[in-house]
Order: structure tokens, then C-alpha cells, then sequence
């Protein structure tokens, strides 16, 4: 029996693992919660709209605020749970094509090995000859190997989307790998799968001369025309182009949600072709401390020029440090939940005003526009990075935050008078700030 006929029968027994009715229990399960969550809401709604009617001042108006944002988390958590959901599903219908195609495969090597078998049978019964049942053999196996690298095709696609999906989920279930039948997997492993998209990328860039010159070129909307290159570039990395402001923006499941934020990564910023005026660049961080929780936050700003002078932009990226964390110092990770940002960057000309574009909360999964990171990056070699201002409005959570956000802003701003920074706050409902960075 030939080890290739072994291999795909242990390639289809790994994608058999999976359960698609888990899956679906699962979807099934974040949705029951969800209508419950939202009923809850309808409850606590009720109340509060009794309430108001009779309590004003003090512990009333309190108790009222606290119901308001009862409310909003119910919101929030009954997002979350629609999300998921949906995620589930999408690993549900990429299993069950894996599964059914893994099946039709086996069945094919199953009709390449009886048919191996029946040529040595043959022979040992005194039919046929030495010669050609060696010419056959070799035949039939190579028939067994494109089995194998077309099922092993079909698998990583599937470890594809269980990837993405696996980043959106990782912070609202935590379980997506196992759920699926596969084991969570570490950077080394993530890595790993991207590499081994680079082949059927660079596939696809041969067989389209178009493509080859926008490789060549740098020229990133020639080449996120092309679907499949664009899903897979969406799915590890989160980048995708915004046709309405022509920018780039990135999802919350981009690689960089995974890892986090250093002190060490603004140090790579030459490799990796940008130049960029940054809020921390001489060590002193926008950064404060909840005196309530001991979490500490962390508010980034970059602008400038990328991919090596062809493109602008500009970010604002948000993290926090959980209290006690035992992460390197200059660590933090990016902002989850409650604790995400929804932000308006506006990009423009600090001499003549002139707007290059804005992301109005683009990137974050959902209609929330809540994300940890806005960022907006255009090709255009011709802009002058020198002349590039930022404007943003920054809402979150709670006045607390907001206030706490601000003074941070402001004391940096003061002790930086060259960043040409200016905060101002906004409204109490939403708690928002809003700034202007002319450096």
C-alpha cells in the first residue's frame, strides 16, 4: 500500500474532526442570547422611562444614568452576539465544503488504490507483465498525488477562513479553533499560513500581466482589483481600499489586533518604507491610569508618509495594560470592547486646508464604528508628508474616560508646544473630544 493513499486518508480523517452541527448549535445558541439580551433591555427601558418621570437630582438622576448605560451595554453585547453568530456560520459553511469535498476525494484515491491493487493482482495471477505494471503503477500514484495537493488545497483554504473568522472571534469567544475541530494556533503557526498563500498569489500575478505591472509598480488599487488577492490580503491583514475617500483602512481582525502595540515597533518604521511624525517619538506617551481599575490606556497618533514616499495617511490607535500585566514593559494590547474608541480622522493640508480625505470609523466591524485603530493611508507619491495635518473626534465610553483622555492630551500638548496640538471637549452625550495636530 503506498503512503500517499495513507496521507489523504489522514487529511480527511483531520477535516472529519470538525463539527458542523457544533457550529451551527453554536450560531444558534449567540442569537437565543442575543433576543434575550435585547428583551432585557426592552425591560430595564420600561423602567427607566417610569422612573424619569418622578426621580430628578441626587440618587435618582444616578440610578437613571446607571439604567442608560445598562441599556447601551445590552447594545453593545447584543452586537457582539449577532457577530459571533455570524462568524460561527461563516467556519460552519467553509467545514461543511472542506468536509464534502475532503469525502469526494478519499473516494477517489479509495478508486486509485483498488485500482493499484488490481494491477499487481493481475500480475501475480501470470496477466500482463513486469514492465507495465511498474508504467502503471507510477501512473495511478501520480494520479494519488494531485489528490493529495488538491485536497491539501482544500484544507488550507478552510484553515483560511478559520483564521480570519478566528481573529474576529478571539475576543468574544475564545474557543473558534477548538469549536472548529483544529488547535488554536500560535504566531509561528499563523505565519506559517500566510507563507503558504504566497505561491497561489504568485500564481495568479504570473497568469495576469496587469497584475505583474502593479507589482512592479507598487500600484496596490491595480492589485486589490483582483478578488482573490484582495480577500486574502483582507483576511491576514486586515487591509482593504475604501473606494468613496480612496484610502485604505483596516478591519479589526487585521494581525495587528493580535499583536498588540510596542514601544519597539515605531523603531521599524524605516524597514518598513514610512516616515512619520509620531506622538511618542521621544519616549513621553499620551498615557494614563484608571484610578478606579489600574488599567492603563495609551493614545498613539502618527502621520506622515509610506510605502517608501508612494502613499500618506495618518492613524490614531488606542491600547490598554490590564493592572499587574506581565508583558515587557512598552506593551500594551489593543483596545477590546468597552474600551474601544470611535473616531473621525480627517487627513488635510495644514498650509492651504485643502482635505485629502476623512475615515469616518471605516475598518471596525459592524455599524458601530468602534475600532482601536483609524487608519487611513492614500497613494499619492505628489502629496508633501512635511505639510500633513490631522483632525480627529475621538467618543468614548464615558465622561470619566473622556475627561481623563483629555487632561492626558493636554499636558502633552503643553509640554510639546512644537506638535502644534490642540484639544478641545466636545459633548458629554457622547462623551467626545476633538483635536488638531498641525507638526
Amino acid at each position: 500500500m503506498s503512503s500517499v493513499f495513507d496521507k489523504i486518508r489522514h487529511v480527511a480523517d483531520q477535516v472529519e474532526k470538525g463539527s458542523t452541527t457544533d457550529l451551527d448549535d453554536r450560531a444558534r445558541a449567540c442569537r437565543a442570547t442575543k433576543e434575550a439580551v435585547l428583551d432585557a433591555k426592552v425591560l430595564v427601558e420600561a423602567v427607566r422611562v417610569q422612573l424619569a418621570e418622578c426621580w430628578r437630582g441626587g440618587a435618582g438622576e444616578s440610578a437613571l444614568t446607571s439604567l442608560t448605560d445598562f441599556k447601551k451595554n445590552r447594545d453593545d453585547q447584543a452586537q457582539d452576539l449577532e457577530e459571533s453568530a455570524m462568524s460561527f456560520e461563516v467556519v460552519r459553511d467553509a467545514l461543511s465544503k472542506a468536509q464534502g469535498d475532503a469525502r469526494s476525494h478519499r473516494a477517489d484515491a479509495e478508486a486509485l488504490e483498488k485500482q493499484l491493487d488490481g494491477v499487481w493482482n493481475d500480475l501475480s495471477r501470470g496477466e500482463g507483465n513486469i514492465v507495465s505494471a511498474w508504467a502503471e503503477d507510477k501512473v495511478i500514484k501520480a494520479r494519488a498525488v494531485v489528490v493529495l495537493a488538491d485536497l491539501e488545497r482544500i484544507v488550507l483554504g478552510y484553515d483560511a477562513v478559520l483564521l480570519a473568522e478566528g481573529l474576529k472571534l478571539r475576543t468574544k469567544t475564545g474557543q473558534v479553533w477548538e469549536l472548529a475541530g483544529s488547535e488554536k494556533r500560535n504566531l509561528a503557526e499563523i505565519a506559517a499560513i500566510m507563507l503558504r498563500e504566497i505561491p497561489g498569489i504568485a500564481e495568479l500575478v504570473k497568469n495576469d500581466p496587469r497584475l505583474k505591472v502593479a507589482l512592479a509598480t507598487g500600484n496596490w488599487e491595480l492589485l486589490l482589483q483582483n478578488r482573490e488577492i484582495a480577500q486574502k490580503i483582507y483576511d491576514y491583514l486586515g487591509f482593504r481600499y475604501v473606494a468613496d475617500g480612496d484610502y485604505y483602512t483596516t478591519g479589526e481582525h487585521s494581525m495587528q489586533s493580535f499583536l498588540g502595540w510596542h514601544d519597539f515597533y515605531d523603531k521599524l518604521e524605516k524597514l518598513i518604507g514610512a516616515d512619520l511624525d509620531a506622538t511618542g517619538d521621544d519616549g513621553d506617551n499620551m498615557e494614563f491610569t484608571d484610578p478606579k481599575t489600574g488599567k492603563q490606556y495609551r493614545l498613539e497618533l502618527w502621520k506622515g508618509s509610506y510605502g517608501f514616499g508612494g502613499a500618506f495617511g495618518g492613524e490614531v490607535g488606542f491600547y490598554t495594560r490590564e493592572p499587574g500585566s506581565s508583558d515587557p514593559a512598552g506593551y500594551f494590547d489593543a483596545a477590546q470592547g468597552d474600551d474601544q474608541i470611535k473616531v473621525s480622522q480627517t487627513i488635510y493640508n495644514k498650509t492651504t486646508d485643502e482635505v485629502y480625505f476623512t475615515n469616518d470609523g471605516h475598518g471596525a466591524d459592524g455599524s458601530d464604528k468602534k475600532h482601536f485603530w483609524n487608519l487611513g493611508i492614500r497613494t499619492d507619491p505628489d502629496v508633501d508628508p512635511s505639510q500633513l495635518a490631522q483632525r480627529a473626534t475621538i467618543e468614548v465610553r464615558d465622561i470619566g474616560l473622556r475627561d481623563q483622555l483629555y487632561d492626558e492630551m493636554t499636558r502633552w500638548a503643553e509640554a510639546h508646544r512644537d506638535q502644534n496640538l490642540i484639544v478641545t471637549k466636545t459633548t458629554d452625550d457622547p462623551p467626545a473630544l476633538s483635536y488638531t495636530w498641525e507638526k
